[in-house]
């Protein structure tokens, strides 16, 4: 009896502490599923954008950077958590767990052959960056490798392994 009677108040300091555990987190994914939305939108293009995904598009030098201008309103993706705008030249996806990252050209091509956020490879990590003569992007569970041979006339992209499995 002495057993079950010291172990009941230690039971329930662990499951008071997990329960605040569980309202912290689920507040911060709450405040997290809308991307910062507490800003004031801006116009780009006629649109309104906002949160971390416009944090990321005016790092990116916004209309006048690679990705032009927005062509959507934010979407919800299919998991119900990540966001997504698209843009003329590639869109930014946004995911609580990732931040916001642009995804385009022959890279986002091969994503999306692979499922985009739906994938393998999950969401961006990363934007593009480069080693030596090839560009690389990061994704949740692998990477990316794109590589042009102009002598060829060509480009190359390549997966790494699953990170993830």
């Amino acid at each position: 009896m002495t057993t079950t009677t010291s172990a009941r108040p230690r039971r329930n300091r662990i499951a008071a502490g997990l329960s605040a555990l569980i309202l912290a987190a689920s507040t911060l994914i709450a405040a997290a599923a809308t991307p910062a939305h507490a800003d004031a939108p801006h116009t780009y293009c006629g649109l309104e954008v906002l949160g971390a995904i416009e944090h990321r598009y005016v790092q990116m030098d916004g209309p006048t950077g690679q990705l032009g201008c927005p062509r959507t309103e934010e979407l919800v993706n299919p998991d119900g958590v990540g966001r997504r705008r698209q843009f003329e030249n590639g869109t930014i996806y946004w995911h609580p767990q990732t931040g916001a990252w642009p995804v385009w050209g022959d890279i986002g091509e091969r994503w999306c052959q692979e499922g985009c956020e739906r994938g393998w490879l999950g969401y961006p990590t990363s934007g593009e960056y480069r080693v030596g003569n090839e560009a690389h992007q990061n994704f949740r569970c692998g990477t990316i490798y794109w590589r042009a041979w102009p002598e060829r006339g060509t480009t190359m992209t390549r997966l790494s392994e699953n990170r993830c499995i």
